[in-house]
């Protein structure tokens, strides 16, 4: 499943290319995270309140505030292709989660977050290079031999929510 994550970034000398970028991960794994944080009242039991109705249950009360935070962990591979090397993607990709705000878009299957639906926030960009033990990780292997071989591989962690 192909993973597309899009936003203006800037120019830097890290990688050729600024301003609207689209990189497409081919996902390996897609982790959706849901935590609602809840007001949790733990009441206090006396010896004797024990003593005369022992109980294996607390005395809890819970407050739900509907404070729900969502989280998507996606890990997998950015390959060389004819307009950009895996190494240039994983820079553009680093320089996402770097430049503030949200990104324009992040589309996985058939689920778009977007302004107008819910933005998605790039948290975190974790990548690691598998170099081509022959050559260095700036060689282009788009070549008709080694077409889409996978050489680094990322981990991205977005955070649901709208820009205030």
């Amino acid at each position: 499943m192909a993973i597309t994550v899009s936003k203006n970034i800037p120019t830097s000398s890290w990688y050729t290319g600024s301003g609207d970028t689209t990189i497409t991960l081919t996902s390996e794994e897609i982790i959706m995270n849901t935590k609602k944080s809840l007001l949790k009242i733990q009441i206090p039991q006396s010896d004797a309140t024990q003593t005369n109705n022992p109980t294996d249950k607390g005395l809890n009360y819970v407050k739900d505030f509907q404070r729900i935070e969502d989280t998507i962990k996606v890990r997998g591979w950015l390959t060389d292709t004819t307009d950009s090397s895996a190494w240039t993607k994983a820079w553009k990709l680093r320089a996402m989660c770097a430049k503030g705000g949200p990104v324009s878009s992040l589309i996985i299957e058939d689920q778009s977050f977007t302004s107008s639906t819910q933005q998605a926030f790039l948290e975190e960009v974790n990548w690691i290079a598998h170099p081509n033990r022959t050559q260095g990780l700036t060689i282009d292997q788009t070549d008709s031999s080694s077409m889409n071989k996978a050489r680094i591989e990322a981990s991205l962690t977005f955070y649901l929510g709208d820009q205030r």
